[in-house]
C-alpha cells in the first residue's frame, strides 16, 4: 500500500483564477510540480472531435522526476455558460518506485485508482485534495493487451511502431486508426519496464508545444499532419497504408519481438522481464545490447544440428574478396522468426555462459543440412547469427574480439555453410557501408581488411 498525490485541472472560477487552471491538488505537491501540471493540462481546444465522448489517458514525467498519469473526459459545461464542453483532467502523481511496481503501466495505475474509489469527480472542487492509497501491482507483460493490439492493426504494424520508436529520438505520430489506447498499451508491454518508464504518451490530445509527448495520435486532415510532422521533426506510422517491412539492419530488439510475436512465445518475454540480472536498458543502446543477447540465445536454443558436409570453398573464397564478388539475387530475409523445438522450458536450452553444448564434438549427433540455402530454418538461423556478428563488428575491435572468442560455440549450432541469400545480403550491406562514407586511402584499406576479416569468420568451413 502506498500513498500518491492527485490534482485536478479544469474550468472553474476559484479564489485565485478563472477559466482552465489547476483548481485543486494534494498538499504535498511542490510549486514546481503544480506549474508543470498546469503547463501539460488540456483546455477547451485540446481534445479533437473524435475523442469528445471518450476518455483520454496521458502519461509524462515531471521536472521533479516523479511521474504524472492523467485521464481527461467531458464533465458538464464550462462555468462561463457559453455552452462549451468542460474538460475535466485528473492527475495522479507518483514516485518511481510505485510506478515500477505497476510495471510502468499508466493504464494499470488508473485502473487501480478507480477500482479503489479514489478518483472522485466533483462539480465544485475544494482547493486541497487528499492523497490517494494505491493498492496492488501489475504484471510486466500484458499478453491479452498485446494480442488485442495485434488483432487491431496486425503484428507487422506493431513491429513498425517499435522500430520507429527505437531508431528515432523525436515524436512518433500514429495516424489512420482507432482505439489508440489499446495500441499504445500493447506497445508498452513489448518493452522492458526500465525503458517504457521513460516514454510519455497521450491517447488523444491535440499536438501542442506545451505537451511534447513521445507517442502522439493524430486526428485531422493530411495537410495538417504534414505540417505537424515537419514542425516537430516527427515520424509517422500511418495505419491506412500497408505496413513497412523490417529492414535487414533493424534494431535487434525489434527482431527479437518479431520472433516472439510470430509464435506467440510469451514465455520468453515473461521469463526475460522476471530476471533480476536484466541488463540496464533505459535507452536504445542498452536495449540494443539486450536484443542482441536475446537473438543469440535463440540461436543457442534452436536445436539445429551442424552438418557433415564440406564447406563450399569457391563461395568462401569469393566472399573473402568482396570487391570481386557479385552477390546473388535472392531477397533478403526481413524477419528473424524460426520454428524451433524449444517452445517450452528454459529459453537457453538448459545451458548458459561458456557451457553451451558443442554438438560438433560428437560426429554421431550431426545431420546433413541444406548447403545451398534452400532450408528456411538454416536461412533464419544464419540471419540471426550474421546480424549478431555485424553488430559486434560495428561496435569496434574489443567487441568483435569478444564475439570471435564465442564464435566456435555459436558456429557449432549452425548449418555448415552460410546460405546464399544471407551471404549475399551481408556482403551487400558491408559494401554499402563502405561506399556511403568518404574514406582516405589508409582508412579505406583498413575498412576493407576488417570487412574481409568479418566475412572470413562467417564463411569459415566446418572443423
Amino acid at each position: 500500500m502506498d500513498w500518491v498525490d492527485q490534482a485536478v485541472f479544469t474550468s472553474q472560477a476559484s479564489t485565485h483564477a478563472q477559466g482552465y487552471h489547476l483548481v485543486a491538488a494534494s498538499a504535498d505537491l511542490t510549486d514546481e510540480e503544480r506549474r508543470a501540471l498546469t503547463r501539460w493540462g488540456p483546455s477547451h481546444d485540446s481534445v479533437p472531435d473524435p475523442m469528445r465522448r471518450a476518455t483520454v489517458v496521458s502519461s509524462f514525467r515531471l521536472p521533479s522526476g516523479r511521474v504524472a498519469v492523467s485521464r481527461t473526459f467531458a464533465h458538464g459545461a464550462e462555468y462561463s455558460r457559453r455552452g462549451a464542453t468542460r474538460w475535466y483532467t485528473q492527475f495522479v502523481v507518483l514516485d518511481e518506485a510505485i510506478f515500477r511496481r505497476f510495471a510502468a503501466n499508466p493504464f494499470a495505475i488508473l485502473t487501480a485508482a478507480i477500482a479503489g474509489g479514489c478518483l472522485n469527480v466533483h462539480d465544485s472542487l475544494p482547493p486541497v485534495l487528499p492523497a490517494i492509497r494505491l493498492l496492488g501491482k501489475a504484471s510486466p507483460v500484458d499478453v491479452a493487451g498485446i494480442e488485442y493490439a495485434a488483432a487491431l492493426v496486425g503484428p507487422r504494424f506493431l513491429l513498425e511502431i517499435l522500430e520507429r520508436l527505437l531508431t528515432h529520438n523525436g515524436p512518433l505520430i500514429l495516424s489512420g486508426a482507432e482505439r489508440y489506447q489499446r495500441i499504445i498499451a500493447g506497445i508498452l508491454s513489448l518493452l522492458p519496464v526500465s525503458f517504457r518508464s521513460g516514454i510519455s504518451f497521450t491517447t488523444g490530445l491535440v499536438p501542442s508545444a506545451q505537451r511534447p509527448f513521445r507517442i502522439q495520435p493524430f486526428y485531422g486532415p493530411l495537410i495538417e499532419l504534414e505540417r505537424v510532422k515537419r514542425e516537430k521533426q516527427a515520424v509517422v506510422v500511418d495505419f491506412s497504408r500497408p505496413p513497412d517491412e523490417l529492414p535487414p539492419g533493424a534494431h535487434p530488439w525489434t527482431k527479437f519481438i518479431a520472433y516472439v510475436l510470430n509464435g506467440s512465445r510469451w514465455y520468453l518475454l515473461k521469463a526475460l522481464f522476471r530476471r533480476d540480472d536484466l541488463p540496464k536498458c533505459d535507452d536504445p543502446s542498452g536495449l540494443q545490447a539486450l536484443g542482441r543477447l536475446c537473438l543469440e540465445e535463440i540461436v543457442f536454443s534452436s536445436g539445429v544440428s551442424t552438418a557433415q558436409v564440406a564447406a563450399n570453398r569457391p563461395r568462401a573464397s569469393a566472399a573473402s574478396n568482396p570487391s570481386r564478388y557479385v552477390p546473388p539475387a535472392p531477397p533478403v530475409p526481413t524477419i528473424v522468426p524460426l520454428d524451433d523445438g524449444a517452445e517450452n522450458g528454459n529459453p537457453r536450452g538448459g545451458s548458459s555462459g561458456d557451457d553451451w553444448p558443442d554438438h560438433a564434438a560428437d560426429p554421431s549427433t550431426r545431420e546433413p543440412s541444406c548447403a545451398d540455402g534452400g532450408d528456411p530454418a538454416a536461412q533464419r538461423l544464419w540471419s540471426i547469427a550474421t546480424e549478431h556478428a555485424v553488430l559486434a563488428w560495428q561496435e569496434g575491435p574489443e567487441s568483435f574480439d569478444r564475439f570471435k572468442a564465442q564464435w566456435s560455440a555459436l558456429r557449432s549450432r549452425l548449418p555448415c555453410v552460410i546460405p546464399d541469400a544471407v551471404l549475399g545480403a551481408t556482403i551487400r550491406r558491408l559494401q554499402d557501408a563502405l561506399c556511403r562514407t568518404p574514406l582516405t586511402d589508409d582508412a579505406g584499406a583498413d575498412k576493407i581488411r576488417r570487412i574481409q576479416e568479418l566475412l572470413a569468420l562467417l564463411t569459415d568451413e566446418c572443423r
